[in-house]
């Protein structure tokens, strides 16, 4: 299997999950309804958060040392099981505490609901130390079942439990965190003939791993935030109910919906660039950068002015409020796909560093507005701060690669005949 074939499985595994979990949200927002669907997307959004954190980016640092460093993979393996065992126990009593601590921002749940939860989080914590390891190997199946796992019994639990009528914010969290688990015991399944736990646990590379990897946690931290951070200042700011995140959780999952192609078409954009310089490679980011925005735009016209019906075809009556931050989010959008294509290229560039210091910029101006507006103008407010930190996003990107790289802004707007026939080409080619 070529690596464009392999890239193109990848990329089309993610997008499977995301439809999957598009179902998974239609499920859970119609029997939980806004309120407890809020609540829960707050739990979950933020276990994300405290995993990212946690593991230190060493997950992507075992890449470097089973590639680069040749670090044999029963070592590097053993290692990082040997310390999300250690990591995750912390985190599952960080985790407990949290949520128990401030009932008033995350709400009142039954304190073993919030035991077996933080043990959930604690395995997608070792999912995320472990799981790099498959993509060092290429194993790309394995890498598309382990994260078709954790959805799937997400989708198949919480069906479940609706035909019985149990499902409410304290038993998704339970399936939530049984899929982490499914994930995880699957990846160990497949890491298994690398793991020796009578072997010493290695310091000096644990060291090494921590240092180098989070020179590489800092991009994945701030993104994450990025993208949640409006969901903290809505609750934060807005206390008295959960509807307002249960409504704009679901304006973002629409949304999100413009970003699916783009991602598959990602491989088959990207694909050439470590292979030419100068001019060429020019050449080609400026047409990943106006196929993206071409597409982003007729993608986001739409959903702007359709979005009240596909709210209520996927989430009924309920949901409909979402709508006015649906019309703010839906072109807010646009500008992440130009973050998408300048990222790629200044990391494979070896200028991931300037990511870094954009999406530091991008937190502080979505932070500033949420918290100037979402007072104001409710779950409008967060879309609107959404669009002005997407937009910085996009156009400092912009910026920075037209000034190393010498774009032609006008040659990234709209695509070219000859565009669609390179994307047929290289299909045509796996």
């Amino acid at each position: 299997m070529t690596f464009l074939r392999k890239g193109i499985l990848v990329s089309g595994g993610q997008v499977i999950g995301i439809l999957l979990g598009l179902i998974v949200g239609i499920l859970y927002s119609r029997i939980l309804g806004p309120e407890g669907m809020g609540q829960y997307h707050l739990l979950r959004s933020t276990s994300l958060i405290i995993v990212t954190m946690a593991a230190l980016g060493i997950g992507n640092a075992n890449i470097y040392f089973l590639n680069n460093r040749k670090t044999p993979i029963v070592e590097v393996t053993t290692n990082a099981l040997k310390s999300s065992m250690v990591m995750g126990a912390l985190l599952a009593v960080l985790t407990v505490t949290i949520f128990l601590a401030f009932p008033g921002y995350f709400g009142r749940i039954p304190v073993p609901v919030v035991i077996f939860f933080a043990t959930g989080v604690a395995a997608l914590l070792g999912n995320a130390l472990l799981r790099q390891i498959l993509t060092a190997q290429m194993a790309v199946r394995r890498m598309v079942t382990v994260s078709l796992t954790e959805v799937s019994v997400g989708l198949v639990g919480g069906a479940a439990m609706g035909v019985f009528g149990w499902l409410v914010p304290e038993t998704a969290l339970i399936v939530l965190a049984s899929g982490y688990w499914a994930g995880f015991i699957l990846l160990l399944v497949y890491l298994r003939p690398h793991i020796e736990l009578f072997r010493s646990f290695n310091w000096k590379l644990f060291g090494d791993m921590l240092v180098y990897g989070l020179k590489l946690a800092a991009a994945s931290v701030l993104y994450l935030l990025c993208l949640e951070i409006s969901v903290m200042l809505l609750r934060y700011l807005k206390p008295d109910r959960f509807d307002d995140i249960g409504l704009y959780s679901r304006a973002v999952a629409i949304a999100g919906l413009v970003a699916l192609v783009p991602r598959m078409l990602g491989p088959l954009l990207f694909a050439k660039w470590s292979g030419v310089t100068g001019q060429a490679r020019t050449q080609q980011v400026e047409m990943a950068l106006r196929m993206s925005v071409t597409y982003g735009i007729m993608a986001a016209i739409p959903v702007v002015l359709l979005g009240k019906y596909l709210i209520w075809f996927l989430y009924g009556v309920e949901f409909l409020a979402a709508q006015e931050a649906l019309r703010i989010l839906a072109p807010a959008l646009i500008f992440l796909t130009i973050f998408n294509v300048c990222s790629n290229l200044l990391a494979g560039d070896g200028r991931a560093v300037i990511t870094v210091y954009i999406l530091a910029g991008t937190l502080v101006v979505l932070g500033v507005t949420a918290f100037l507006l979402v007072p104001v103008f409710g779950i409008a407010g967060a879309a609107l701060a959404v669009l002005c930190g997407n937009a910085f996003t996009g156009l400092v990107n912009l910026a920075v690669c037209r000034r190393l790289y010498g774009l032609n802004l006008l040659n990234c707007l709209f695509v070219h005949r000859g565009d669609l026939a390179y994307i047929r080409q290289a299909m045509r080619r796996q």
